[in-house]
Parts: C-alpha cells; structure tokens; sequence
C-alpha cells in the first residue's frame, strides 16, 4: 500500500486496547563485530558466492530446492508449483557513502501468455519523481546476445526488444546490469521507503522488476499513478546475494542461507525468498530488536533504542495480527516476517512481502495508531503478498480486505467496542464523501479516482463491502468464502469477478445486485 492516504485516515482513529504478553528476546543490532569502515564495497563478482548448507528437497530442480528455507515445512511443497514463476538472480553490492546499490539481476522466464513476445517491459521505480532517486540499466542480453532497449514514462518503463520472437512456451535468460541510488533524509518530500533516514537505510524497488502481461490487453505499460501502490507484479522466486560493508544489518523479503565475511571491511549475505512478488531490501545500523515465534514464523521487530516500548508492543501487535489472520484467513507459508520503525513522515505504514515499514512516530506514547497500522500492513501479507491483484488498477481488492482486516483484528483480540468504533469511522468518512459527490464505482483505478475520491473510496467504502458481504453471507458462509478466496488464489492475480465467483461458489447463491451496486456502480448502497 503507498499509504499517502491512510495517514489521514488513521491519524484520526485514536484506540486504545490491552495486549497480550509473549515471550521475546531484546537485543542490540551487532555492531562490535561488523564495525562500520570508511571503505568501498568491492564488485559482487570479486569472490565466487558461497554455496548455502540447505538439504535439497527430493524431486525439486536444485535452483527451486534452495527456497525450501524461506517456507514453513509445512507449506515447502508449494514449490512444486514452481514452473508457474519466473527466477530473478540479483547480486549486487551496497556503497553507503553515496548510497548505491550495483549489480546484475538475471531473470529467468518463460512465455506463459500464449502470443509471441517481440519486446520485454521492465518497471524502474525509484525512477517515479516520488521516489527522488535514481536506477540505471547499464546493460542487457537476452540469451546471451546483447539486444537494444528504451525508456518510456520519463524512465520509468524499461523496454527491451528482443532479437527473435520468443514463442508461447520458450524460456528467456536474461541478463541487466544496473545501478540504483537513494535519498537521504527525505522522507518529508519523496517516498520514505526508498531512503536513508533514521538508521533504516531502505531500497525498496532497487532493481528492475518484471512487468505483468494481462490476458486481455498485453504488457502493462501504463504510466504509474502514486496514489495506488507502485508494483503491480506477478510471483517469481528470488535468490540474492548482497556484499555490505560491516557495520550494518541487512533485513530483507526471505532468509539468510548464508552469511560471511568477505574482506575484513565487507561481509556478504544470501537470501531466498519463496515464491514472492517482489524482494524488498534494507540496511540497518544502531537499531535494536526484539523478536519471537508464532505458529512456526519468526517474527522481528526493529526499533530505535529510544523506543523500546514501542519496539516490544510492536512486536505483540504483529503476533496477535499472525494469529488473527492465519485462523481467519489461512496460513501464512513464510519462516519469516519483519516489522522496521521507519521515517516515512507522509504516510504511516508500507508492505513489502516479509517485510513492513512503520512511520517512527507511531512508537512514541500513546501509541494509539501504532496498532490498526501494524495489523493492515500485516495483512497485506495476505491481500497483496499472497493472493495479488492490479493495484494500480483495482486497489479496493487488496487495500479493502486489509483495512477490513483491523476489524479482524479488534475482534480477534476481544474488543468489541472498538470493534464498532473501527467500522463507525469508515461509515463516517464514507458517508461523507457520498455526501459531497465523492462517490464512486469500487473497481475505479486510482489514476480515475484522483485525490478527492480514492481515499473515501479505497479505504472506507471498500472495507464497508466486505462488512455488507459478511452480512449478507452469515458468519459460517462468510469464513467459508474468505478461507476459499485464499487457498484458491494463494500465488496468483485476481480481480474483482474472480473475488464474485468464489463468493458465490461458498455460499451457492446469487451476489450479483450487491457486487453491481458497490463494485461496478455508484448505487446508493444501504452502509452495514
């Protein structure tokens, strides 16, 4: 979620609730034994990448067997799926004195589209002035035969034509040397999560990511509209290797499989990722942590040492949120799920797969927002992660179910009062809206909402549908259908008819009037 908007929204929300008492361990982010040097990181090719001691999984391809790690045991066997996704390999080296990140990132893809492919279309985020940085690809092959490229969007589309077509059904190799570059101390005027402030020094979007080929309209080349979330991509499996000077600690989507020191001034980590949508990356220095284990993921939370309560209520507030959604939703399959205190100043919280970023000033008493925040952002582990859709698009499917999903938390965690006073401000800022002309069709993209409509629409309407279905489809019928959209469409792209199917296959009725009325149109609907 670019979650501009949900400041406003949640800044007026004050709560106050108990929380639960976990065991957890609080430590300091090692520093002694990594101290940070005044020396550049050396090329990633300078020593070959050591190989992880990970058992490979019986009948899996080595290349998929090495992601076992980054998955519960339980849910290792959805890497039998794994000729569903594309292979992003990034190694690639970090300079925090003038905070770059260079390096190769070679996709491995196949035609899934069922039409030839002329050309390849790769998203260059941190290129969208909200970002205020910059990324570069130096080079490009594919199957190893360098192929010419252009930009469009003012950069920050990446198009590659290929020099034959590939054919429904052939794989690509694909090689982009680039080099990416952050702000620093800018989260007040560009996106925090690509910035170094705080001692969180993120690189979200860090290297070229894949576009989406729709079935009906081809290669997603529109232009990116910030009031949606930036990445609309499908799930491929990441490997990444990353050389850091010492001194800082890496948090990233997936695991560590291997970490080692390279020099005596730079130590190398390697991830993996699971089938995600995209990798996010950090660097951390003078942060401390607290962390536990539920229902077998670990969960981190890194905080300022000045914010310790808050460090640890965060970390309670991302258990009972695990809990909350994996009895209500389904399991989340990761070993690993990361909460950073951030500085994102212009919006609260952002979600990456594994990883949420939380605004600062949310960990300082009284801390009414730091809990709804922590909880939609985790649930997006779910809504996004997990079952994807056009955020650029159709926004209501993912952000709806994860504001919806701070009423199942509040329930979850037994208050029902504030429970009520949750749906009350949707109601309030809704109704609103409605009242000033703001209303609008729930499947409009954020580019047709503008700034007067997407939030009451994004955020309030679409979480009240969720609360009209419930209504409409009883407790059973409702658990029913929110298991069922899940388990059908874990690792996969969804819209909105696709959402409609599956609630009426788990209730055996007809939801047609109430998807027309909120969905497709601007009907006067009754607000649950």
């Amino acid at each position: 979620m670019n979650a501009r908007t949900l400041l406003t929204l949640l800044a007026l929300v004050a709560i106050v609730g108990g929380c639960v008492p976990i065991v957890a361990t609080i430590s300091a982010t090692p520093s002694v034994a990594r101290a940070a040097r005044a020396t550049a990181t050396p090329p990633p090719s300078a020593t070959p990448t050591p190989q992880p001691s990970v058992t490979p999984t019986p009948t899996l391809p080595p290349e998929v067997a090495v992601q076992a790690p980054a998955l519960l045991p339980a849910a290792v066997g959805d890497l039998a799926g794994a000729s569903a996704w594309d292979r992003y390999t990034i190694i690639a080296a970090l300079n925090p004195s003038d905070l770059s990140v260079r390096g190769t990132v070679t996709l491995d893809m196949r035609n899934r589209y069922g039409v030839d492919l002329d050309q390849l279309y790769f998203h260059l985020y941190p290129n969208h002035p909200d970002f205020g940085g910059r990324l570069d690809v130096t080079s490009a092959s594919v199957n190893d035969v360098p192929v010419t490229s252009d930009t469009l969007h003012n950069d920050t589309l990446l198009r590659l034509t290929l020099p034959a077509p590939l054919r429904p059904g052939q794989s690509a190799h694909v090689v982009l040397e680039f080099s990416a570059k952050t702000t620093k101390n800018a989260s007040s005027k560009t996106f925090g999560a690509s910035n170094f402030e705080a001692g969180v020094w993120s690189m979200a979007n860090f290297y070229p990511i894949l576009a989406r080929h729709f079935a009906d309209s081809g290669w997603d080349t529109r232009q990116v509209d910030s009031r949606g979330d930036f990445a609309v991509s499908s799930v491929a499996l990441y490997d990444v290797t990353i050389d850091a000077p010492n001194g800082w600690t890496l948090v990233s989507t997936g695991v560590t499989i291997h970490d080692g020191p390279v020099n005596e001034q730079v130590h190398r980590q390697r991830f993996v990722s699971g089938p995600q949508r995209e990798f996010y990356l950090g660097a951390l220095q003078g942060l401390a942590q607290a962390e536990t284990l539920v229902d077998g993921t670990r969960i981190v939370s890194y905080f300022q040492p000045g914010s310790a309560d808050g460090g640890t209520f965060g970390l309670e507030v991302a258990t009972q949120s695990l809990r909350a959604f994996n009895a209500r939703y389904g399991t989340y399959p990761l070993a690993e799920l990361e909460v950073v205190q951030s500085a994102l100043t212009q919006f609260l919280g952002m979600e990456y797969p594994g990883v949420v970023l939380i605004e600062q000033k949310l960990y300082t008493k009284p801390m009414g927002d730091l809990e709804p925040t922590i909880a939609h952002e985790i649930a997006h582990q779910w809504w996004y992660s997990q079952v994807g859709n056009d955020a650029q698009g159709e926004a209501w499917l993912d952000e709806g179910l994860a504001s919806y999903s701070q009423v199942v938390y509040d329930e979850a965690i037994g208050n029902p009062q504030r429970t009520e006073g949750e749906l009350q401000f949707f109601r309030n800022i809704f109704i609103t809206a409605r009242a000033v002309g703001h209303d609008a069709p729930l499947n409009s993209s954020p580019a047709d909402l503008g700034n007067g409509r997407y939030y009451p629409v994004i955020y309030a309407k679409a979480p009240l549908f969720f609360h009209a279905l419930r209504r409409q489809l009883g407790e059973t019928g409702f658990d029913r259908f929110i298991h069922a959209y899940y388990a059908a469409f874990r690792y996969q792209d969804v819209a909105g008819p696709d959402m409609l199917r599956v609630a009426q296959q788990s209730c055996g009725c007809d939801l047609t009037k109430i998807y027309h009325d909120w969905v497709l149109t601007a009907a006067k609907v009754a607000i649950p």
